[in-house]
């Protein structure tokens, strides 16, 4: 170049690349036109700037600008890169250190992005003098904006600190390796005090030194090593002085013949001053840096592999094996003798023989390899297929001395070989068998593979098809569109799908679907290949046309079906009503105005609940809750307002959508007048039935009481002729009959109430198992010696709360029907057992769910029709001859197990026999045993003068007669026709010791209230009511208080004395 060149050159530099030393002169001639960045004279001031800062600076210094990330760097930097400068220059950042890009690109992100970052020691393996090395760099990135203020790059200052880093790293090992070590160690050693003269060396000192020991003792360690006192040694000495702590570093150092060393020194803190350890590691670092280096690529390369790598010694038979025998096999190291006959012993028996002739036969020869196949055991057991190489190694006299090897299992690798075959038989098989065109292609659209079915359909050989052959079959007017599909398609690398006609091989051309989609080695990878199928459509496109045909005709009809709907909603006589779920109303038909008067306007954004009767509007909101919740109403009712102000029965129906309730409502006034004159015929025909049953009893009544009356009345008649005539000794005849026919009639009287459930009851915890055991015999007797009894008891029977007369009673009589179902003999069953009545059972009986008792009576007599079962309970009905019962029988005992709480229930087959079964429910309270066994009649003891006894009843005749039995027992008695009158009494001052009163009284006050009244006044006074029939709601259900106690009329006077007595002696 000549002087008038550099002149002009020189006049073209901008200013802020002056400088820079050769790397400034590197970017003033590079050809910066042919970079993103463009000529320099068009950069940006930021960028211009930051290139005179950095080319006036020495610290090591760089910009990467743009997206491109160009680099530009000063001269300090161009030694970082060594090798890679001057290429690095205007070429990608990231690029440039390509081997650390991994590491880099997060940070440089971070800083397009915008932040800052800054690191004080961060670890890079860079390759840059032809090696991989490791460093270690302090620097900051620190993001550039643009004029715009959008980041255009980042500037980074930078030092590279690789030598301290390791300098301290290898004075961190040294000081642990040789901390408080003197003795025998190979090393210089010198005593300093606290001074820093030297007071003492050992002999490896001086013969590292090569001084004379009088040269070296007494003098200051600054003197003998000038220089030292302000480099780092003399710093770690210093500082080991005055902090008392040991110090180690590594140094350069000349000694004074020129020789440049490598030297170690450690300084430890002693009572003198520091105790320094120094020697000469030149050597050492050198074959170090080699080591290290090459265990590191080894251990690298070990590690990188999943082979089994192993390492045997033929002279010590001794074999090394790498992590991998644990990994990939399971052999944990502990558990592997490190011997050749381990490894052979893990062999398979039937390869076992051929390998170890293989292997020696390498070994024994003049082979360095070895390979061979065979079945190695794993720790679990099962055989791993390995390929095994080895290297041998010899010496110099060709004999082998140490082989290196490493295993791979092929395990895996024959499975997928195996698998793919398998997978390759399955889809030819599947694709054979498809009714469908398969196919494959290559990544330029040649066909390479179809199924049979293609060349089936088409009747075109395989060869034929291959490539774009197949195009011969498309339809001429769909060949030229298919095709430029395909090509499109192809070229942008996308599935695609198309309708075409192939033609078969008759000449026919049918629709078909073809779909195609690329198959790539990865996700975003270019396509290897194509696989398509094509299915026959033609059913599909008949049917498609056969639609778009009926198209109009759908629009037609749904027309059609619109007008019928919009002509249903104006013409029917039913509600309509859409409303929202909060009873808005959105719209009703013209049937509102028609049934109710009101109009739409007068309706819409109201709410119907304010049209519902105020009895059904909760019936109503729970209703609208249900449709809210997805549920369809059927045959709701509720009462609407009409305009006059009268109510409509409705009966609705109604479904609900997302939004809306959709309701239709039907007059059902008419339907509810029906019914409720149906309900007043139905009650009058029950009130006709009633009146004829009642006839029907009171004229069996009537009869067996007058034949009753006749009897007493025509004794009496005859009594009182004897009488008259003397004829005293014929009266008692005439008197015992009469009393005879009272006593049939009180017996009647009896049935009677408890078929009215009327009759006076005492109940009492009862064992049913008791009861019955206590009544064998007398049962056994009344059905006589031809009839067989047996008695079946479950075990753990509950006890009932019944009176036990009765329950007797109603068992005695059940043993004679069925005595009398069997006049030639039989058998009959007397069962217990507990009952669980659920709700279908209970409902069933007529009872409430619970825990009952049953006592079954069964004969195999002569059983009942369904008719006479129908009225057995019927009160005279029965089946007997006449004078052989009175047809209350079953009638009582379907009385007495209603008023107990329960029920009774015949079951029954004729000719097979009969089975009445009672149902009492179960009690639960404390149980009396002494209540088990009736108490014996009171004795009547003498009479006790001075007491007073009240008499209520409204029967002049029965008053009388109870004051005659009184003033005979020497008692005085007061005497009452009603409740008021008695209640005089009472409040009076009269002693009064015990009240005898009717139940039944007139006047306002009945007997249970006159004793409840006198008991307030009179505490604890005795009572004792008589009646000809007990009301259970009177007598408190039989449950009374103590104290208290009832006779029922007609009774016997004896009886009536003994009870007047007894209560009367009660303490």
């Amino acid at each position: 170049m000549t002087d008038q060149q550099v002149g002009n050159a020189s006049t073209a530099i901008p200013a802020f690349l002056a400088g820079g030393g050769a790397t400034g002169e590197c970017l003033r001639t590079f050809a910066w036109a042919d970079t993103p960045l463009g000529a320099p004279q068009h950069w940006p001031t930021a960028l211009k700037t930051l290139v005179g800062v950095m080319l006036s600076s020495n610290q090591a210094m760089f910009i990467a600008w743009g997206r491109e990330r160009t680099l530009i760097y000063n001269d300090a930097y161009s030694e970082i890169l060594a090798s890679k400068h001057p290429a690095g220059l205007g070429r990608d950042f990231l690029e440039v250190w390509q081997e650390i890009r991994a590491d880099l690109v997060p940070i440089v992100d971070q800083a397009y992005a915008g932040e800052p970052v800054h690191m004080d020691d961060i670890t890079l393996h860079m390759q840059r003098r032809g090696y991989l090395e490791e460093t270690h760099f302090s620097f900051s990135y620190t993001p550039v904006r643009d004029e715009t203020g959008a980041i255009a790059g980042f500037f980074c200052p930078c030092n590279e600190i690789t030598g301290q880093v390791l300098a301290e790293r290898r004075l961190r090992e040294s000081e642990a390796r040789a901390k408080g070590v003197l003795d025998g160690m190979g090393e210089g050693f010198a005593l300093l005090d606290r001074e820093f003269r030297v007071i003492d060396l050992n002999v490896e000192a001086q013969r590292i030194e090569s001084r004379p020991r009088e040269e070296l003792v007494g003098h200051l360690h600054w003197e003998l090593y000038p220089g030292t006192e302000d480099s780092e040694l003399g710093r770690q000495y210093k500082k080991a002085m005055s902090e008392r702590v040991p110090v180690a570093l590594e140094y350069r150092h000349v000694w004074p013949d020129g020789r440049p060393v490598w030297v170690e020194a450690r300084a430890y803190p002693v009572e003198d001053g520091l105790a320094v350890f120094f020697r000469d590691v030149t050597e050492q670092k050198q074959t170090e840096a080699v080591a290290r280096e090459t265990a590191e690529r080894y251990r690298l390369a070990v590690r990188a592999t999943n082979d089994a790598i192993w390492d045997w010694h033929f002279a010590s038979n001794h074999v090394l094996w790498n992590e991998a025998l644990e990994t990939a096999y399971g052999h944990k190291p502990e558990d592997v003798e490190p011997t050749g006959e381990w490894w052979i012993g893990r062999i398979h028996p039937e390869d076992r023989a051929r390998v170890d002739a293989s292997i020696h036969a390498a070994i024994d020869g003049t082979e360095t390899s070895w390979v061979d196949e065979y079945r190695f055991l794993r720790a679990d057991g099962s055989y791993a297929d390995v390929l095994d190489r080895g290297h041998v190694i010899r010496d110099d006299s060709g004999q082998a001395v140490r082989m290196l090897g490493a295993m791979l299992d092929l395990t895996e690798q024959r499975r997928n070989q195996a698998a793919l075959r398998e997978s390759e038989t399955r889809f030819r098989t599947f694709a054979e068998a498809l009714p469908l065109v398969l196919f494959t292609t290559d990544a330029d659209g040649r066909y390479d593979y179809t199924n049979p079915f293609l060349q089936a359909f088409t009747g075109m050989s395989a060869e034929a098809l291959a490539g774009f052959g197949w195009s011969e079959a498309l339809h001429p007017d769909d060949r030229a569109r298919a095709l430029a599909v395909w090509d499109e398609r192809r070229a942008a690398e996308e599935p695609f799908e198309i309708e075409y006609r192939l033609r078969r091989d008759d000449g026919v051309y049918r629709w078909f679907l073809g779909r195609c989609v690329p198959a790539r080695a990865a996700q975003e990878g270019a396509a290897l290949r194509w696989i398509g199928t094509c299915v026959d459509m033609q059913d599909i496109v008949e049917a498609r046309d056969a639609k778009a045909r009926q198209s109009e005709d759908l629009e037609r009809l749904v027309a059609e079906r619109t007008a019928d709907r919009d002509r249903m909603w104006r013409l029917s006589t039913d509600l309509m009503l859409v409303a929202r779920f909060d009873g808005t109303i959105l719209a009703t038909n013209p049937a509102w105005t028609t049934l109710l008067g009101w109009d739409e306007a007068d309706l819409v954004g109201t709410s119907f609940l304010d049209l519902i009767h105020p009895d059904d509007t909760e019936a109503t909101q729970a209703e609208a809750a249900r449709l809210s919740e997805g549920l369809s109403t059927l045959r709701f009712e509720n009462r609407y307002r009409t305009r006059d102000g009268s109510y409509v029965w409705l009966s609705w129906t109604a479904v609900p959508d997302e939004q809306f309730i959709h309701a239709v409502a039907r007059d059902v006034n008419a339907e509810k007048d029906a019914a409720a004159e149906l309900e007043r015929a139905q009650e009058a025909l029950r009130q006709s039935q009633k009146m004829e049953a009642v006839g029907q009893l009171t004229g069996g009544l009537a009869h067996d009481f007058n034949n009753l009356l006749a009897g007493i009345s025509g004794s009496l008649d005859l009594m009182g002729t004897r009488l008259a005539q003397g004829r005293l000794s014929e009266a008692d005849r005439y008197l015992v009959a009469a009393q005879g026919a009272a006593k049939r009639a009180a017996a009647l009287t009896h049935r009677l109430l408890a078929f009215s459930r009327r009759q006076t009851l005492d109940p009492k915890p009862t064992n049913t198992g008791t009861l019955i055991s206590g009544m064998e015999e007398l049962i056994r007797r009344t059905v006589g010696p031809a009839i067989g009894v047996e008695s079946v008891g479950g075990g753990g029977v509950w006890s009932i709360l019944v009176d036990p007369n009765q329950l007797e009673n109603a068992l005695l009589n059940l043993c004679i029907n069925a005595r009398d179902a069997m006049p030639d003999g039989g058998k009959i069953t007397i069962e217990t057992a507990n009952r669980w009545l659920d709700g279908r059972a209970a409902r069933e009986r007529d009872l409430a769910p619970g825990q009952y008792i049953s006592l079954c009576v069964s004969d195999n007599g002569s059983g009942m029709t369904p008719d006479v079962v129908e009225k057995a309970f019927d009160p005279f009905f029965t089946t007997k001859p006449i004078g052989m019962g009175t047809g209350l029988g079953l009638s009582m005992i379907y009385g007495f197990a209603r008023q107990s709480g329960g029920q009774v229930r015949i079951y029954s087959e004729l000719g097979q026999g009969t089975m009445v079964c009672i149902y009492l429910p179960r009690y639960l309270g404390t149980k009396d045993d002494s209540e088990d066994a009736a108490p014996p009649a009171p004795a009547v003891a003498p009479t006790e003068t001075g007491r007073t006894v009240l008499v209520i009843d409204d029967e002049p005749l029965v008053r009388m007669l109870v004051v005659d039995v009184l003033e005979e027992l020497g008692y005085t008695a007061l005497e009452a026709g009603d409740g008021p009158s008695g209640m005089k009494v009472i409040e009076s001052e009269a002693r009064i010791d015990l009240l005898i009163t009717d139940v039944g009284l007139p006047n306002g006050m009945n007997g249970r209230q006159v004793a409840e009244a006198a008991r307030q006044i009179r505490a604890g006074l005795k009572v004792l009511f008589i009646t000809g029939y007990a009301e259970n709601a009177v007598l408190n259900h039989g449950h009374l208080e103590h104290g208290m106690q009832v006779v029922t009329k007609p009774f016997d006077m004896g009886d009536l004395t003994r009870r007047i007595q007894a209560i009367l002696a009660e303490d």
